[in-house]
């Protein structure tokens, strides 16, 4: 779900045009984000408890890891759609936020392609 409503993000800032008035969509971005972070944060705890209870394992740790960049990245680009709508920022700075955020993603699956195997002892 969470990439799902990241890729309505994406795709939706980047339609978006400077010159046109679309305040309306960016408040739907906005909610639409509020409340994904909100789920976002009850599936952290689900993720967490089970951590607790059953210990680590290479699948619970990449979900984790994954959630946590994801959580990360939604409330930049939250922070930068509450700015485009009330501030008056160009809805541009959102889409730098998403590209600025790419090589973070990037570091994370090098982690989990290369260094899990190293760490959970996987031959």
């Amino acid at each position: 779900m969470l990439l799902g409503v990241m890729g309505i993000i994406v795709f939706s800032v980047s339609e978006m045009s400077e010159n046109k008035k679309q305040r309306f969509n960016v408040w739907i971005l906005l909610a639409l984000s509020i409340v994904t972070l909100i789920v976002d944060v009850i599936a952290l705890s689900a993720i967490l408890y089970r951590l607790s209870e059953y210990g680590f394992t290479p699948n619970r740790t990449a979900v984790l890891g994954s959630n946590m960049l994801i959580f990360g990245n939604l409330v930049w680009i939250m922070v930068d759609l509450y700015k485009a709508s009330f501030k008056k920022a160009p809805i541009n700075k959102v889409e730098l936020t998403i590209a600025r955020y790419l090589p973070i993603y990037m570091l994370w699956t090098v982690i989990v392609v290369f260094g899990f195997p190293l760490i959970f002892g996987m031959k």
